[in-house]
């Protein structure tokens, strides 16, 4: 079976004036369907732009990138669109939702843009809200709610069209520790129910719940770490520690 996401040869560069950034440089991985991979890295590396570029929110200077068996080169503006509503989700550190609209609006908007039966979209939305605990929040506006509730709202509207991967910049960086594990344990559970996860983070006890670490350092690749799916919460703590000891030894 191919690969859900295939990374050749990526670079991207900004030019300012005379000034030539290179913030990616010849990157190549592949993701597995189903897959949870987190990027690791110094700020400043280049994880984000990864993320971003791989995603087909930022343009990519040469290279390639394959998502779900299409590459995302040829499409144009419109089609790219498309398939990032359809078939990818996103959750950023910064919480962004519609002011305007509460809670509820926000989670079903991307089922309805996608011209899915609205009942169906309303059902799902429901669904998600009672298993991510939020269901009490449904008609309050977006600054009457805790981060963590926020960010499990931002979650749901992620998955409200069953994305094939959640597409997760820094998704625990802005919360507390309880409202980081409610995050990460959803989007745990989210990926054992088949949804891929790409995901950048500082937090070694984020990474260690993936499948596999990315650790990249002034744009480019400098080592992969298979860690295998996570099986029980007591392995996390010798994950982590497994994962320090690596992350050490990559000049972490």
């Amino acid at each position: 079976m191919s690969k859900v996401i295939a990374v050749q040869n990526l670079c991207k560069t900004y030019q300012i004036k005379d000034y030539t950034n290179e913030v990616l440089r010849n990157v190549n991985f592949e993701m597995d369907y189903g897959e949870f991979v987190a990027i690791m890295g110094p700020s400043g590396s280049g994880k984000s732009t990864l993320l971003y570029t791989v995603s087909g929110m930022d343009k990519m200077t040469s290279g390639s990138v394959s998502f779900d068996g299409r590459d995302l080169g040829a499409m144009d503006k419109k089609e790219l669109s498309k398939l990032r509503l359809l078939e990818m989700g996103f959750i950023f550190q910064q919480m962004y939702m519609m002011k305007k609209l509460c809670i509820l609006d926000n989670i079903i908007l991307p089922g309805y843009q996608s011209g899915r039966n609205r009942n169906e979209v309303n059902s799902r939305a429901e669904m998600l809200m009672q298993r991510l605990n939020i269901a009490e929040t449904a008609k309050r506006e977006i600054n009457e709610v805790s981060g963590g509730q926020l960010q499990r709202a931002c979650l749901c509207r992620a998955l409200i069209n069953e994305p094939k991967v959640i597409f997760a910049d820094e998704p625990t960086g802005a919360l507390n520790s309880r409202a980081a594990s409610d995050v990460m344990r959803e989007l745990s559970a989210a990926n054992r129910e088949g949804t891929g996860i790409l995901m950048v983070t500082h937090s070694a006890k984020v990474a260690a719940q993936s499948d596999r670490v990315i650790y990249i350092v002034d744009g480019g690749i400098q080592g992969q770490l298979v860690l295998s799916r996570l099986a029980n919460e007591e392995q996390l703590g010798i994950r982590e520690q497994m994962l320090n000891r690596w992350l050490i030894e990559k000049g972490w």
